[in-house]
């Protein structure tokens, strides 16, 4: 019998969701407002860290940043932000056939204010009367659509999906969803520790992990007649000709380690003051970098989007071109998920007003986004002989003519529907 021992050396890649990356995670997706309230918080707990007062940049300064204080046009605060719906059918177009989109859009028409499904696939088979595979496969293709996890039955199902989209291993995550869901929601992580029968440190990792994730995936979608002032994260300029992205010096905090107790830090070495000062000092280097990487991030994906869109920026809504979160990702090097993270609650300041970043993310035909074909439909029919309205057959026309665009008259009425906009013989003034 051979008892002889082998050594293998073997390369394997896990996920360790350390406390400060999940922080780092939940920075990026920080809205200007709440990053400004976690500093306040952070600023009280830790002595080593203090806010530099700012003084008013002065214009040519070669900082890239703004002072909207010379600028109290309210109506540049307005963001325009599409609800829940509008912005699902925005994506429909880049997942299903033509053939399926009767079912996407009766299942995000069933949506309810979270961004769950209350209907079960065999109800909707039956309401619409398609068969329930076709039904679950379009399901499946909404649910990972951006926010991914929106038409889960549950929050269990909403979790799932999320974790399955991630580019990790999160086995172990997905486990504790399945198995331990009550005890995560009470906190009860010693119980799952004892109950999983993994390394402490692991188990740890993946609920902090499964923290990240968003429980209710409509939060940040508000009713259609929501108005919300804001001040913009970033702001494009014209200079020379060229678009270039300003950071709004309002939303950049200013931060650096305090002086006086890091000198204190230097002369305690060896004392007993000394740990807890470093842990202090190393937590303040740690919020130092990570919102410094937050800005970065943010800045790279606008820079990214305003190069993209500069026929938006030079001519407006009806020149918007089609764009996916994953061809910026592309651009810059970066996961979809980091750029679906980094542009939420984040808005940028345009010559033609106020957007979130999600707002650049369009399907589209012919180059053109949706939302500006939208916008071409609805400066013809502004324009049209209130005695003879146009058809929709002659939009298609005048889009083909006039833009060298193929639509078919049924886009055409799809789109005039999402507008609110009647049909011509509803428009026909005797």
């Amino acid at each position: 019998m051979d008892l002889g021992f082998n050594l293998n050396l073997e390369q394997k890649q896990s996920l360790i969701m350390t406390p400060q990356l999940q922080m780092a995670i939940e920075l990026l997706q920080f809205s200007s407002l709440e990053l400004e309230e976690y500093i306040e918080e952070e600023l009280k707990d830790n002595l080593l860290l203090e806010r530099l007062e700012k003084e008013s940049w002065k214009e040519g300064a070669d900082y890239a940043v703004y002072d909207q204080d010379n600028d109290y046009n309210y109506e540049n605060f307005i963001a325009y932000k599409p609800n829940l719906i509008e912005y699902l059918e925005g994506q429909l177009y880049q997942v299903l056939k033509q053939t399926e989109m009767k079912i996407g859009k009766y299942i995000i028409g069933n949506l309810d204010d979270k961004g769950f499904l209350r209907l079960s696939t065999d109800e909707i088979s039956v309401n619409i009367k398609r068969d329930l595979a076709t039904v679950q496969t379009v399901l499946t293709k909404i649910q990972y659509l951006d926010p991914v996890g929106v038409a889960a039955r549950d929050f269990q199902e909403t979790l799932l999906i999320q974790l399955n989209s991630l580019m990790l291993d999160t086995g172990l995550a997905e486990r504790i969803v399945k198995e331990h869901l009550a005890d995560l929601a009470e906190h009860n992580y010693q119980k799952i520790i004892r109950q999983i029968g993994e390394e402490e440190n692991r188990v740890l990792g993946a609920i902090n992990l499964i923290k990240t994730l968003n429980p209710y995936p409509a939060v940040g979608f508000s009713r259609e007649d929501d108005v919300k002032y804001i001040i913009p994260d970033l702001i494009t300029k014209e200079v020379n000709g060229q678009f270039v992205v300003i950071n709004n010096e309002k939303t950049a905090p200013v931060l650096r380690i305090n002086p006086y107790y890091y000198q204190l830090l230097q002369d305690k070495k060896g004392s007993s003051a000394y740990d807890f000062l470093n842990k202090k000092y190393r937590a303040a280097l740690w919020l130092l970098r990570s919102i410094e990487q937050r800005r970065i991030t943010v800045y790279r994906i606008a820079e990214a989007i305003v190069n993209y869109q500069e026929r938006f920026m030079r001519q407006g809504i009806k020149h918007l071109a089609p764009l996916t979160m994953q061809e910026v990702a592309d651009m810059i090097k970066m996961h979809e998920s980091t750029v679906s993270r980094a542009t939420t609650e984040k808005y940028l300041q345009t010559p033609h007003g106020l957007y979130e970043l999600k707002f650049f993310f369009n399907s589209g035909i012919n180059n053109l986004s949706s939302v500006s074909i939208k916008a071409i439909i609805v400066d013809y029919i502004k324009n049209e002989d209130r005695l003879s309205p146009l058809s929709d057959r002659e939009i298609v026309q005048l889009l083909l003519e006039r833009r060298g665009m193929e639509l078919s008259r049924r886009t055409v009425a799809k789109y005039r529907n999402e507008l609110g906009i009647k049909a011509s013989t509803h428009r026909k003034k005797n």
